[in-house]
């Protein structure tokens, strides 16, 4: 909902709507000041009830690493998850599976489910040799979901590796911006601890996908699934909310809240929120600067929720006036219980974000303290274990140790999916 003294108006571009948005500012009032001033929004995005449950097809391309580091049980338990997707799809979806290590192959050209036994056998087939080159492998990945690639479909390729990638990260994310405008979705699982999350993530953004850590192989099966079986559930794609502004305030951070707490990129005021599914929805705080001066009621930004909905064939739209009340005496009202919640966390997540740029900055004692700090706040929601972990890694920190590849991820996804209230 929105807040008594801001305006909200929902415009949809249709008639019924798929999908429908509000939010809630910070304060009722702010205080007609000389000085800069914070004010939060929380915005929600669900679809609506209304919405018709239709299952488009699914054309997937599994991209998996095959490198040396990939062999044992890591590529055994990736083999069973391919095996069981496959037995779960529908027969008017399409599946294509693409390997790589020095150079791609394509285990598996993209096709109509006809011959599942003959797909099996080819699965079972992978072996792994070399190294690791994700470029051409995502290369032919995307090329194979291009063959299948049609507007009432969804389109996704899912990226299962367990290392970093030869020099070519650059030319992966340029590659997920293509397919991201082509409307073809990039997620990527990082299996183990020597995976680059800040590549991969960016990938994943780019694409309008996911990235998930597994910590053990055998939470690859439940993984994969699950994100398949989320794509079967899209109602809104390249969903985003766009802010411009009117001089009066500026946009200056962006962080998605549920499903998990992120930092969002804004170029041009524009804020990539993903996608969004049947039975779930989306949450993103906006951390706006408010202009010193400004007195009587202020028109501070036009907000607009945009995304496209594959079942409609179309891009709908809804927008909203952001506009606030400056007096010189505000009546004191305290900040919503959800807006403080969800606060309270991305303030956790920007933490633990501080003690790993300290620690690439070269200043351990300020990550030891950030790491502390983070271990503090844990406790206090009760997550006993990660505030443990978080600890162990401080104390590494403080004795001239590099943190571990295992706690760095689990510190940083653990706070990521911390839950966070509805509005």
């Amino acid at each position: 909902m929105a807040s008594p003294g801001m305006e909200l108006t929902d415009t949809p571009t249709v008639d019924e709507p798929s999908f429908t948005w509000s939010y809630m500012v910070s304060h009722e009032q702010l205080p007609s000041i000389s000085e800069e001033q914070m004010l939060y929004v929380l915005a929600g995005v669900r679809p609506t009830e209304s919405f018709t449950e239709k299952r488009l097809p699914l054309n997937l391309v599994l991209v998996v690493d095959r490198s040396t580091s990939m062999k044992g049980e890591r590529l055994e338990y990736v083999k069973a998850a391919a095996h069981q997707i496959l037995d779960e799809l529908e027969d008017d979806d399409a599946l294509g599976v693409v390997t790589f290590s020095d150079r791609p192959e394509i285990v598996v050209p993209t096709q109509r489910l006809e011959d599942r036994p003959r797909v099996h056998a080819r699965i079972s087939s992978i072996w792994t040799s070399g190294g690791t080159e994700i470029f051409q492998g995502l290369e032919s990945g995307l090329d194979q979901a291009r063959k299948f690639h049609k507007r009432n479909s969804i389109s996704h390729v899912i990226l299962l590796t367990d290392g970093h990638t030869y020099g070519d990260e650059e030319k992966c994310v340029a590659l997920g911006r293509q397919a991201g405008l082509a409307q073809i979705g990039i997620s990527a699982l990082g299996i183990g601890e020597d995976w680059n999350d800040t590549f991969l993530e960016q990938l994943a953004r780019q694409g309008g996908g996911t990235c998930s850590y597994i910590s053990h192989p055998r939470q690859i099966r439940a993984i994969l699934q699950r994100l398949v079986r989320s794509l079967t559930n899209i109602v809104a794609r390249d969903l985003q909310i766009s802010v411009r502004e009117t001089g009066k305030a500026t946009l200056e951070n962006a962080f998605g809240c549920s499903p998990a707490t992120e930092r969002l990129e804004h170029e041009d005021g524009d804020v990539r929120l993903g996608l969004l599914h049947r039975g779930s929805w989306l949450q993103v705080l906006l951390e706006f600067v408010v202009s010193p001066g400004l007195k009587g009621e202020q028109h501070l930004a036009d907000l607009e929720m945009s995304g496209s909905v594959p079942a409609a064939g179309k891009r709908e739209r809804m927008t909203s006036n952001l506009t606030a009340s400056f007096v010189d005496a505000p009546m004191e009202s305290p900040i919503p219980t959800a807006i403080v919640n969800v606060m309270n966390r991305v303030s956790l997540y920007r933490l633990q974000e501080q003690a790993w740029t300290a620690l690439e900055d070269g200043k351990p004692e300020e990550a030891t303290k950030r790491l502390e700090a983070v271990a503090t706040r844990l406790l206090d929601l009760g997550e006993n274990e990660l505030a443990r972990l978080a600890l162990i890694e401080a104390n590494r920190v403080s004795q001239g140790k590099q943190v571990t590849g295992k706690g760095h991820k689990t510190i940083k996804y653990g706070t990521r999916y911390l839950g966070v209230d509805e509005l």
